[in-house]
């Protein structure tokens, strides 16, 4: 039998493709039983395709879509980028990727987008195809169960925060956002100074899409965790979760268990508060998150991935 034709997508293929992701997503699902509960396949499917700029390839076999690819560009803080997010793609069989891609590619570098990010589920035989087409894996999203974890701090107090912490608030962040500019994660992104970082925190304490923690030594703000209540309606984001989306911990009291402490405390604070489960995302090259998290119990969920055309 030959390989599927490829052709590009269309309205017509919507239904062969929520089809297929619901495929990929059950087995997904058999993996990691965290994930968002989907029952609406094509709107997750449609979401994708009606996104500005859309456009994409699909694989048929015999008219049946056994493989179907989609994405568009987006301008923003992190650059400019053509994405492929969580359902913007499934195939039946792994390799198809690679003549999708290869199908779809041209276009989009010829339209100016040459920096592909694309978000795959963590296994890795549908992550393979896409590391043999150049693509590296950038960010791990990822989830894990709250519990009501005993908090032990030694002589840190860890504790909700208050708008007297502001500046402390901010100062971390800038230092998180010096940290991640620094070898090997290079992220490009240099800091802005202190006073834009506090105004960036200032409204924290009137959203209640956010609660925000700290860790205090005799005083002195050591470490902070900022939680944030993410829309659902992705395949990443389960019901009744919470996003641990900011963490640090002054480098002078690193490996003394104060973040630990920090997330022993937030996990309690959200099964305590009717949250399930905690996400979180780090980057691969920040090398403190990407080990200290997966050791908090932090399973990864969905691989970010990247390429560099020119």
């Amino acid at each position: 039998m030959g390989r599927p034709e490829i052709v590009p997508f269309s309205d017509e293929h919507v239904d062969g493709a929520a089809a297929l992701l619901a495929e990929r997503h059950a087995r997904h699902l058999a993996a990691e039983p965290l994930l968002a509960d989907v029952t609406d396949f094509h709107e997750q499917v449609r979401r994708d395709w009606r996104a500005e700029g859309a456009s994409g390839t699909v694989a048929l076999d015999r008219g049946e879509v056994v493989g179907y690819l989609i994405g568009h560009g987006e301008e923003h803080w992190f650059g400019r980028h053509l994405w492929v997010y969580h359902a913007g793609q499934a195939v039946r069989e792994p390799e198809l990727v690679r003549d999708l891609y290869g199908a779809a590619a041209g276009r989009w570098v010829d339209d100016g987008w040459t920096r592909h990010a694309v978000f795959a589920p963590s296994i890795r035989e549908l992550v393979d195809p896409w590391i043999r087409l150049e693509f590296g894996i950038s960010a791990a999203q990822a989830v894990r169960e709250t519990a009501p974890e005993p908090v032990n701090a030694g002589g840190v107090v860890v504790r909700p925060s208050t708008r007297d912490d502001l500046r402390d608030a901010a100062r971390m962040d800038r230092m998180l956002r010096e940290h991640l500019n620094r070898p090997p994660s290079f992220s490009g992104l240099e800091p802005e100074s202190q006073e834009w970082f506090e105004d960036d925190w200032r409204d924290v304490w009137d959203e209640e899409h956010h609660a925000h923690f700290v860790a205090d030594q005799g005083g002195e703000i050591v470490g902070h965790v900022l939680l944030y209540r993410r829309p659902e309606g992705d395949l990443r984001i389960p019901s009744h979760s919470i996003d641990l989306a900011n963490a640090l911990t002054e480098p002078g009291v690193r490996e003394s268990g104060v973040g630990v402490a920090l997330t022993s405390y937030v996990l309690a604070w959200a099964h305590e508060h009717g949250y399930r489960s905690m996400t979180t995302d780090w980057r691969m090259t920040n090398l403190l998150a990407s080990r200290f998290w997966p050791r908090r119990g932090f399973r990864e969920t969905f691989l970010r991935l990247h390429r560099t055309i020119r």
